[in-house]
C-alpha cells in the first residue's frame, strides 16, 4: 500500500504541474507546510526563526481550515515540516483530516521521538529524515546525538516499511561527507537529497560565515557529485538529482547565494516562469505564505501575505508575484524534467526504489 499510495501522490503532483506548464493554470498543487517552530535541536544553518514561539502561530482548527482552503483550490500534496513537525500539538489529527481529504502527505523530521508518532508517520506517503554526515560532521551541524537519533529514524522506517529518504544540506563542515554520506546511502537502500543553506534570518547572519560553503566549495562538491550521477552505477541512481540538473547547476551564472532577477526584456510564461510560487508554496507557522524558501529571509524582495489576515487566495495570488526569473534550487529544474520522456521514467525508477525500499 505504501508504494502505490506513493506512486499515485507522485502522478498527481507530476500532473498538476504539467497543467501549469502547458496550459497556464495556476493552482497550489504541492504545499510545505511549517507546522511550528519548536525544534528539538539548532541548526546554525535553519532559515526558520526556530522556536521563537508567536501568539499568532495557525492552531490545529486554522491549519485544518487552511489545507481544505489549498485541497478545494486544487492541492493534492503537503510536506509537513517545521521546526519540528513531530512537537506540534495536534500532529496525528491534522494527518487524519488530510488523509480523509484526499491529500497525499509526506514529512520532514530529524527523528527524534519518531518512535511515539509512529501509527501516524505510517499514514504518510513518506518520510525525509535529515542527515549531514558522520557523527562527528553531523552533530557540528545539527547537535549532539542527533546522529544517533537519525540513524535510528531511518533504521525503524526502513523495518516498518515506510518509504525513506535522507536530506543532507552542505556546509563547510560537511562538504568533504560526499562519499560516506553516499555509502550509507547504498547501505540503507535511501535515496539522498542534497540542498545547500537559505539566507540566515538576520538575528544570525554572524553564523553564516562560518556555515555557508563558499563557491568554490559548492562547485566541488556538485562536480564530485556529478561524477557519481555520471559513473557509478549503484550510488548514482540514489542522487535525486539528475545529470541534467546538476550539469545546469554547475552552469549557473551567478554565486550560488544570488538570485538571477527578471528585466523589462524577459518575456514570462508559464513554461520559463518558476514552478515555485506558481504550483508550490511554503506556508509558515504564523499563516505567511511564500513561493519558497530562497525567499523567505527577503524582506526587502519578498513580503508575504497571511493567510488569516489576507486569505489563502489572496496570499497565493501574491505568492505567485515573482520578480526572480531563477536561481541555484535543483527542485524547479527536476520536477520539470518529468514533462518529458527521459524525465518520467528517472522519476518511475526514483519511485519504485523509494517506494519498495529497494
Amino acid at each position: 500500500m505504501s508504494f502505490f499510495n506513493l506512486a499515485v501522490s507522485r502522478m498527481k503532483i507530476v500532473a498538476g504541474m504539467a497543467r501549469y506548464h502547458y496550459l497556464g493554470e495556476r493552482r497550489p498543487v504541492f504545499a510545505h507546510l511549517l507546522l511550528t517552530n519548536r525544534c528539538n535541536l539548532d541548526c546554525h544553518y535553519c532559515f526558520v526563526d526556530v522556536n521563537t514561539i508567536y501568539s499568532t502561530d495557525l492552531d490545529l482548527d486554522e491549519w485544518k481550515k487552511t489545507v481544505l482552503e489549498l485541497r478545494d483550490q486544487g492541492c493534492v500534496a503537503i510536506t509537513l515540516m517545521g521546526g519540528e513537525p513531530l512537537l506540534f500539538k495536534g500532529l496525528d489529527q491534522l494527518v487524519d483530516y488530510a488523509n480523509s481529504l484526499g491529500l497525499s502527505i509526506d514529512l520532514i523530521t530529524n527523528g527524534i521521538g519518531i518512535e511515539k508518532h509512529f501509527a501516524t508517520v505510517s499514514k504518510m506517503n513518506s518520510v525525509m529524515v535529515s542527515l549531514d554526515g558522520p557523527l562527528e560532521e553531523n552533530n557540528i551541524n545539527r547537535g549532539k546525538r542527533s546522529f544517533d537519533y537519525a540513524c535510528n529514524a531511518i533504521k525503524e522506517l526502513k523495518k516498518k516499511n515506510v518509504p525513506v529518504r535522507i536530506n543532507c544540506v552542505v556546509t563547510r563542515q560537511n562538504k568533504e561527507c560526499l562519499p560516506w554520506l553516499l555509502d550509507f546511502a547504498e547501505q540503507n537502500r535511501a535515496p539522498i537529497t542534497f540542498n545547500l543553506p537559505s539566507e540566515f534570518p538576520h538575528d544570525a547572519k554572524e553564523f553564516e560565515q562560518q556555515i555557508m560553503p563558499s563557491p568554490k566549495d559548492v562547485r566541488e562538491f556538485y562536480t564530485e557529485l556529478l561524477e557519481y550521477k555520471l559513473n557509478d552505477p549503484v550510488k548514482g541512481p540514489l542522487i535525486l538529482a539528475s545529470e541534467e540538473t546538476l550539469s545546469h547547476i554547475l552552469d549557473y551564472p551567478l554565486p550560488y547565494q544570488e538570485i538571477v532577477w527578471q528585466t523589462e526584456n524577459d518575456v514570462m510564461n508559464s513554461k520559463n516562469t518558476c514552478l515555485f510560487g506558481q504550483t508550490w508554496i511554503h506556508i509558515n507557522s504564523n499563516g505567511d505564505i511564500y513561493p519558497c524558501s530562497q525567499l523567505w529571509n527577503k524582506p526587502e524582495s519578498f513580503q508575504p501575505k497571511n493567510v488569516r489576515k489576507d486569505g489563502v487566495t489572496a496570499a497565493l495570488k501574491n505568492s505567485s508575484d515573482l520578480k526572480c526569473k531563477t536561481c541555484f534550487c535543483l527542485a524547479p529544474s527536476e520536477w520539470r524534467r518529468t514533462f518529458t520522456f527521459k524525465g518520467m521514467l528517472d522519476g518511475a525508477k526514483v519511485t519504485v526504489m523509494q517506494g519498495l525500499n529497494k
